[in-house]
């Protein structure tokens, strides 16, 4: 994240000048503030429209139709692989409506994953987003798929709000998870007889095995870099108690930015220790007074019974032969007014298992909340929900086990779980810290 060039300079010059400053001082200071603040109101929509990326990829994932719908205008369109242009929020709203019932569903996974945005805003309150898909669809009993596509979206900002104004998800694979992409290609979707689009599909390629370029939205970064025009004008001299004013409120809203960004680094790293077992660099992100829940085994709270706690997914350090990626993705991040706790959703998908023993994967949730101490920000309740546990020769088609790990008795929680949950194939949505962000409508 690029950040302002340094407030801090300008308040330096603001602080040196005198009641008898000349006009001119103040007037091209108050063009440096003006510019800073146009460049944080960017990075402010890039967070914001980011967010709502990503929030829109958790309402799809428990058939949340009419809280995905309502994220777009009302003139939106959307497009996904070869269905067709559907153009209007109520005709975007009856397309989600046939992929199946309204709210999570036993027996459905859906889990559509958004990954690796590029956005670029404009200060005219547009912007465009480029997004990799990656989705894990099953019915039980039934079918299961794994399926991979990019999104080139458009957004717009409306009364101080950011809603979808496009979105065009190009499909790149899909196959069964029994063959495999080496075996099975299954091609394109196709417009639905019953349900014709408004306007036939804007592209015309094929999925893999044929090769298409998803066209991008923004040139090379390196040999032709995006640039946004920031056009400031300043009409009238202010005082220099209004510009420091304007300052305060810059300062103010830089630093919860920069908070936003350590908390996604803090998760990431969280990550990566969990991924390797460095169960002692991982108990030391934690407040002193923070708790760990996860797989409903109970909360452990305090540095001394998280470290406990993490015995219980292995030995410290990791072993040959065993594997345990655990990728950090998907955050939703929303930081107190006051800069000193945040809320957290993302993702979690796991690649575990001993080599010549077994494989499994793991999808689930993290609501987490953070704490920032002494100015460090640090862990301070770590809850993942899981979605799922699945073999990696079986898939999802015929899981049966629906309950979590839970409580081990020979290494005991502190508390009981605060909450109760069942894994797919039943269904369960985890609660949100955050409401619509369009309709303000309840977590």
């Amino acid at each position: 994240m690029n950040y302002p060039k340094p407030l801090l300079l300008i308040c330096l010059l603001l602080t040196s000048l005198n009641a008898g400053a000349q006009d001119g001082v103040l007037l091209s200071l108050a063009k440096d503030i003006a510019q800073a603040e146009m460049e944080i109101q960017l990075l402010e929509d890039e967070n914001e429209v980011e967010n709502l990326q990503r929030i829109f990829g958790f309402y799809i994932d428990k058939h949340q139709w009419t809280q995905a719908a309502d994220l777009f205008t009302d003139d939106a369109t959307l497009e996904i692989g070869g269905s067709g242009v559907y153009v209007g929020k109520a005709r975007i709203l009856e397309y989600f409506k046939r992929m199946g019932a309204e709210g999570p569903q036993e027996g459905i996974l859906n889990d559509h994953m958004q990954l690796q945005p590029v956005v670029h805003v404009s200060p005219d309150g547009t912007a465009k987003g480029r997004w990799h898909h990656f989705s894990q669809q099953a019915e039980l009993r039934v079918s299961h798929f794994w399926g991979t596509g990019i999104y080139e979206n458009e957004y717009l900002r409306e009364d101080g709000v950011w809603k979808i104004s496009k979105l065009h998800l190009y499909s790149t694979m899909r196959t069964p998870v029994d063959d495999g992409w080496h075996v099975t290609a299954l091609p394109r979707s196709q417009p639905i007889e019953e349900f014709p689009p408004d306007r036939p599909a804007s592209v015309d390629y094929e999925n893999y095995p044929s090769v298409y370029v998803v066209p991008f939205h923004y040139e090379h970064p390196v040999t032709s870099p995006f640039v946004p025009n920031i056009a400031v004008e300043v009409l009238s001299v202010p005082t220099a108690e209004t510009l420091a004013v304007q300052l305060e409120e810059l300062d103010h809203r830089l630093s919860r930015l920069e908070d936003a960004n350590d908390i996604e680094r803090l998760q990431t790293i969280y990550g990566y220790y969990l991924a390797r077992n460095q169960w002692d660099e991982l108990t030391g992100i934690f407040a002193s007074d923070g708790t760990i829940e996860i797989a409903m085994r109970g909360v452990y709270r305090g540095a001394a019974s998280i470290r406990r706690n993490l015995n219980l997914y292995g030995v410290q350090d990791e072993l040959p032969g065993e594997l345990h990626n655990h990728m950090q993705y998907q955050p939703v991040i929303h930081v107190a007014d006051d800069g000193l706790s945040a809320n957290l959703r993302s993702r979690a998908f796991s690649m575990m298992g001993s080599f010549g023993n077994q494989g499994r994967f793991m999808g689930g949730t993290y609501e987490n909340i953070f704490v920032k101490r002494n100015g460090q920000w640090m862990m301070f309740k770590d809850q993942q929900i899981n979605t799922y546990f699945a073999g990696t020769d079986d898939g999802w088609i015929n899981l049966t086990r629906s309950s979590p790990p839970g409580i081990t008795q020979s290494n005991p929680p502190d508390e009981p779980p605060t909450m109760e949950f069942e894994m797919y194939p039943k269904a369960f949505l985890p609660p949100y810290h955050y409401a619509n962000p369009v309709t303000e409508e309840p977590k």
